[in-house]
């Protein structure tokens, strides 16, 4: 329905603004506009349409999961083989150390009830337009009034300064901005400078965005740190 009315509006443009520059200016942009719809739907689907999805979720330790939803639930989004202490350990692969299986935009809890959510070199993972519309989205309205977002990413202003003053290797710069690429969920589709990060969660509605960290040097990569609440 958006792409449609989108489209009716291009038709319906007057055809004397279309002659002008700052006509075809505006025509470009609602072109752009649909174009970017329609490549996001046919790549992601709708959102309502979970039907089409498959089914991965798994409570490995309910035990667990049940005492974290009575003390206050963390987890620890895309936790991989680093599970945490303290957390409710989420990742889509059932690695040792993760307490439930799931994609990390279907997570088998409440909205409003997650006291804080921890991701550790995950945002990278995810284009552009699915951290924007859905994964940011989806997380906020996880977390509880006050509910703390944190999450650690490639630094890459950092990166790019010290490649640039001959400190920091193509080798490992390269591997940092594609990923490993050792499995199928092991590539990157973005990369983030504080301010870039910081634009996206204010996007997204959380408040107080601030970057503890950052150009700190964690084996091949430097990284930053951001963090955001939602208000309440």
């Amino acid at each position: 329905m958006k792409l449609l009315k989108a489209a009716k509006a291009i038709l319906l443009f007057p055809l004397n603004a279309r002659n002008a520059a700052v006509g075809v200016q505006a025509l470009s942009e609602r072109l752009e506009f649909v174009r970017r719809e329609l490549f996001f739907e046919i790549k992601y689907g709708r959102p309502e349409r979970r039907e089409d999805k498959p089914e991965i979720m798994r409570i490995v330790d309910q035990g667990k999961v049940d005492a974290a939803i009575r003390s206050g639930l963390r987890l620890n989004v895309g936790c991989g083989h680093v599970p945490l202490q303290g957390y409710v350990n989420v990742d889509m692969r059932a690695v040792p150390g993760v307490d439930v299986v799931a994609g990390l935009d279907d997570l088998p809890f409440e909205a409003g009830t997650v006291r804080e959510i921890s991701s550790t070199h995950v945002l990278e993972h995810f284009p552009q337009e699915m951290l924007r519309r859905r994964l940011l989205p989806y997380w906020y309205g996880l977390l509880a009034p006050g509910g703390l977002f944190r999450a650690v990413v490639p630094d890459a202003k950092a990166m790019m300064s010290h490649y640039a003053a001959g400190t920091y290797g193509f080798e490992e710069f390269r591997e940092v901005f594609f990923g490993a690429q050792d499995y199928e969920g092991d590539f990157h589709y973005n990369m983030f400078t504080p301010e870039s990060i910081s634009k996206l969660l204010a996007e997204a509605g959380f408040v107080d965005v601030a970057i503890p960290v950052e150009g700190r040097r964690n084996g091949k990569c430097f990284e930053f740190e951001v963090t955001g609440r939602r208000p309440g």
